[in-house]
Order: structure tokens, then C-alpha cells, then sequence
């Protein structure tokens, strides 16, 4: 760790806890109660150390299990119950699904054979890789997809000689990109989106099902590919020299024939898709009345720790292999969730209400756009999940002030914190494709800024009509 670095994390610890203190015993507002100031200062103290990363953001996570008990009337048995909410589980099952892809091979045998068939063009080289990326996302965390594809990507611009080119800079660009648009269209494609889940149902009692959220998140996610590979398109044409790649060479290393285990894996995530999608019909039979999403993940989980390998030794998952799920982000879901729920419960959520009421001056689609715009932006420098944790309890503030749909506007911020492309930091995907140091920031920003900018105007206006 640098100097300055360590400098940084310091003015973030003491700026953080100063906020806390004089909040803390400071509250001259008698329009507020004492509870709900206290949690005020409690969120602030929060977000100072989420955004400054004094301690792990999965350990500040923590912090509501130790305050909250402690300062307010919240028991720890009410505290700490958000941290096991239903959507935890649907996004613990969803992991161990996309581990199990991933260890079988799975995930590859399907992005060379796309690619091998189709890529015969800069053009459908491109738009296959985006396919690839954008689909596999939706099942596997979108860093994983990225890290999935880099290799294939690089492979494919050394067999057609265009290593270090523009177009290897906007094939790699693409495949961040994708991954990132293909996350918002599942609930376990990316974290904010789980988290949303978890915090309607925690606090609006309002649950939103795997396919509800395809139906409105995959048309969305799919006009957004779409401009993007428009985008793309339009960048490639531009540069001539692109032209004379050798597109007829690539001759990719062939894979074995598929596996008994990669063909085991793929029925379980047939069914488990299966059983997502036709859920509301298979809960008509009276044995499967309390069938939930979180449940089916769970249950494909464990199918896998019983399903015999091919060298039958070893399931199809082993336990040890666990070591890849992202325990610490679950933790954050159950923290920021906590943390939601303090804001409602203590009032200080109506608090914030009544405080935006120059709003009302304002139209909807204005403030939707405004809303957005922020998300977006703020992305480009906070974590996604970090940032959906503190603006959420805002947003529902917000939109029940106004008379709104909480749960589509809601919608509407969560999907636009996926969306940024313009700095490595922005997203992971972003992140591994700039560590090959085959991309310049320049680069990320220029298409970058391209993208934000079409996808807030998508998102808004998509979500705006839907109101």
C-alpha cells in the first residue's frame, strides 16, 4: 500500500467518525427524533468509509450489528435479519451454479464454438463476442465473463494478425461493455440487481420474481447491446486498415469431445432456467405451493454436491472449491439491507421525504432522468453495489413522496449502476481489460462517454413510458 494511499483511507477514517460524532450529539432538528438522527449518522459514517475504503467495504457491512443495537431500540435479532434475506440465497445458489459451469468447462466449449462458426468478418467477430458476453453474463458474474473471453479475444486478434490495433483495443472494449449490459438482465447477474430484490421485499413487502425481472430487465439490456454494437459498428467502419485483416485464419485450439460432467452441469442449468421461468405454473401443484426462486438456486446448488463426477472421486462440486464464492459481498447485501431497513423503521426515511418536497415542482421524467444521470456518473468512481446501497432507501423515499411505483423506479437506478463505461475503476469488467495494458484510458473514456450518454437517454425513456 502507498504513502498516498494510506493518507487517503486516514482523512477518510477520521472524516467519517467526526461526521458520526457531531451528528450524533448534535441534533437540534425537532422535526426529526432522536432514533432516526442517530441512524442518519450511522449512514453517513457508513458511506464516508464505503467511499474513502477505510476498512474492507464487506467489514463496514458489519457495522450496523454493532451500532444499531447499540444506539437505537433495533434488537440484534432485528438487525441481523436482513442478513439472511431470501435474495442472499437466490444469489449464494446462482454462484455455485456459475462455479459449476465454469469447473466443467462449460462456459468456453460454448464461447469457441460461437465464435469458430460465426467470426469470419471484423463484423460478426464482434457482434459474437458481444453474444457471448452479453448471455454469459447473465448466469456468471460479469468478471468472470471477462476474464472467460480476454484470452480467447487476444487469441483471435494474433490469428488474424491484428495484435495492438484499433480494433483489439474495440474488441476488448466490447466484451467489458457486454458483460456489464448482460448483467442487468438477470437478478444473479450482477449484485446491485440481488440486492434491489432483497430490499423491496425487506421494505415494501413487495417481491419480484426471476422472470418479472427478466421481462422488464432483458428488452431493456438488449436495446442497450444493441446500440452498442451500432456504436462499435460505426468505430470499426471508420478505420480503415482493419479491412485487411487475415479473417479467414483462425483456427482456434479444438476442444475435446464434450464431457459426461460438462453434459450433467448443463441439464441441472437447463432445469434450474426451466424452473425460474415457469415457476408461477409449477406452484400450482399443492407439493410445490411454497416453490420460490432463492429455493430452485438452492436446490441446484445441492444437486451438485451429489451428482457424481466422471472419475467418481469427487460430485460435481467439492466444498473446498467454495473458496471462489464472494462471501464478503453477501455480507454487504445483509449490511446494506440492515441499513435500509433502519431508515425506514426509525423514520427517518419519512424524515427525508419531507425534506424533497421541492420536488413536486419538478416532471417526472425530469427527475427521472436526473436520477439516472447521478447513477451513472457517480458509478464511474463508487462501487455499484455501494452506491445502490446508500441511494435506494433515497429513491424510495422519493418515489412514494411523489405518488411514483417505487419498485420501477427503483428498477431504473439499479439497472443505470451497470452502466458505467468510462473508467477502469467504473466496473470490474472495465477493470480486467485495462490490466492488460493493451487499452489506454483515453480509449475506455472516448467510447466510454459515447455509452453513458445513449444509455441514460435509453434507460429513461424506456422506464418513463412505463410509468
Amino acid at each position: 500500500m502507498t504513502q498516498s494511499n494510506q493518507a487517503f483511507k486516514k482523512y477518510g477514517f477520521w472524516f467519517g467518525l467526526l461526521i458520526f460524532l457531531i451528528l450524533s450529539f448534535s441534533n437540534t432538528q425537532t422535526s426529526i427524533n432522536s432514533e432516526a438522527w442517530t441512524v442518519l449518522s450511522i449512514v453517513l459514517l457508513m458511506i464516508v468509509w464505503w467511499f474513502f475504503e477505510v476498512i474492507p467495504i464487506y467489514v463496514t457491512a458489519l457495522l450496523p450489528l454493532i451500532l444499531l443495537p447499540l444506539l437505537t431500540n433495533q434488537n440484534f435479532q432485528d438487525v441481523a435479519a436482513p442478513y439472511a434475506n431470501p435474495s442472499i440465497f437466490l444469489f449464494l445458489g446462482g454462484f455455485m451454479l456459475a462455479i459449476a459451469i465454469e469447473i466443467s468447462g462449460l462456459h468456453k466449449r460454448f464461447a469457441y464454438h460461437m465464435i469458430t462458426k460465426f467470426g469470419r468478418s471484423m463484423f460478426s467477430i464482434l457482434a459474437c463476442f458481444m453474444l457471448v458476453s452479453y448471455f454469459t453474463s447473465m448466469w456468471i458474474i460479469n468478471t468472470a465473463t471477462a476474464l472467460m473471453l480476454l484470452p480467447i479475444a487476444i487469441q483471435v486478434c494474433k490469428e488474424i494478425k491484428v495484435e495492438n490495433s484499433q480494433f483489439e483495443i474495440l474488441l476488448l472494449l466490447s466484451i467489458a461493455y457486454s458483460a456489464s449490459i448482460g448483467g442487468m438482465s438477470t437478478i444473479i447477474g450482477t449484485a446491485p440487481n440481488v440486492f434491489f430484490v432483497g430490499f423491496m421485499h425487506e421494505n415494501f413487502n413487495i417481491q419480484i420474481s426471476f422472470l418479472e425481472w427478466m421481462r422488464i430487465a432483458l428488452p431493456v439490456s438488449a436495446v442497450i447491446l444493441l446500440l452498442s454494437f451500432f456504436i462499435f459498428f460505426y468505430l470499426i467502419k471508420k478505420n480503415k486498415n482493419i479491412d485487411q485483416a487475415n479473417w479467414q485464419s483462425i483456427s482456434l485450439e479444438k476442444l475435446p469431445p464434450i464431457s459426461s460432467d460438462e453434459i450433467k452441469v448443463l441439464l441441472v442449468f437447463i432445469v434450474t432456467i426451466a424452473a425460474w421461468v415457469f415457476r408461477g405454473n409449477l406452484n400450482q401443484f399443492n407439493f410445490l405451493s411454497n416453490l420460490t426462486d432463492p429455493g430452485i438456486a438452492i436446490t441446484s446448488a445441492f444437486l451438485f454436491f451429489l451428482i457424481p463426477s466422471s472419475n467418481k472421486k469427487n460430485d460435481l462440486l467439492q466444498w473446498k472449491q467454495m473458496k471462489q464464492l464472494p462471501w464478503g459481498l453477501l455480507i454487504l447485501f445483509g449490511g446494506g439491507l440492515a441499513l435500509a431497513k433502519a431508515i425506514m423503521v426509525s423514520g427517518l426515511g419519512d424524515w427525508l421525504g419531507s425534506q424533497l418536497t421541492f420536488l413536486h415542482n419538478f416532471s417526472v421524467l425530469y427527475i427521472i432522468f436526473a436520477l439516472i444521470f447521478a447513477t451513472v456518473f457517480l458509478t464511474e468512481v463508487l462501487s455499484n453495489t455501494a452506491l445502490s446501497i446508500s441511494f435506494l432507501p433515497i429513491i424510495g423515499v422519493i418515489a412514494i413522496d411523489m405518488g411514483l411505483p417505487v419498485n420501477i423506479i427503483g428498477m431504473a437506478v439499479v439497472m443505470a449502476a451497470s452502466c458505467a463505461f468510462m473508467l477502469p475503476i467504473a466496473t470490474p469488467p472495465n477493470a480486467v481489460i485495462f490490466a492488460t495494458e493493451k487499452i489506454k484510458v483515453m480509449d475506455m473514456v472516448k467510447v466510454g462517454f459515447m455509452m453513458n450518454i445513449f444509455t441514460i437517454c435509453i434507460i429513461t425513456s424506456i422506464f418513463y413510458i412505463m410509468m
